[in-house]
């Protein structure tokens, strides 16, 4: 089985708050002998994600990287109450079984709480839709997250959901789906 945990930052910032969320979970996955593998939005050409350009290098590249990954987590900023348009364009491009069976984790940061119930179902109707087995989300308002230099400090209540958001997806890594 594979131990790369695909990573898909759906902001192109790199310091937008949610990739640097879905750092610190990859930090704490590497430390448990897991591969972190990152793509962010950044990476592709618009006009491929827009024309759905699957045979162009970069996201060939991608869904490969998806087909071989043990997990996949998916980080986006809320925008209207979800995730990023610019998230849900590659996120279409993987084949409708391309995660079934395989555990995934939404990560989402918001500036109104409301909008973290909205998300977190969001994701788990399209974890649903690929037949993955999702994890609870993990929504970090952006109050409680500080930006440090190339990281980022959590406000204790969000630092324990992010260590049970890890617990969570490295267990369903660990556990292979019931039959």
């Amino acid at each position: 089985m594979s131990q790369e945990v695909v990573f898909l930052a759906g902001s192109p910032s790199t310091t937008s708050k949610s990739t640097l969320v879905a750092r610190q979970v990859a930090t704490q996955l590497e430390s448990r002998g897991l591969t972190a593998r990152f793509y962010s939005l950044s990476d592709f050409d618009a006009a491929d994600l827009l024309y759905g350009r699957i045979e162009a290098p970069p996201l060939a590249a991608f869904l490969s990287a998806i087909r071989g990954a043990a997990a996949i987590v998916l980080s986006t900023p809320v925008y209207k109450a979800t995730y990023s348009a610019g998230l849900k364009a590659l996120v279409d491009l993987i084949a409708p079984d391309g995660l079934v069976d395989r555990p995934a984790l939404g990560i989402a940061t918001t500036k109104l709480d409301a909008h973290g119930a909205e998300v977190s179902e969001a994701f788990r109707s399209l974890f649903r839709f690929f037949r993955a087995r999702a994890v609870n989300s993990l929504i970090v308002n952006d109050a409680e997250l500080t930006p440090q230099g190339k990281g980022s400090a959590l406000a204790p209540a969000a630092a324990d959901r992010l260590s049970l958001a890890v617990e969570a997806l490295y267990g369903a890594i660990a556990r292979p789906p019931s039959s």
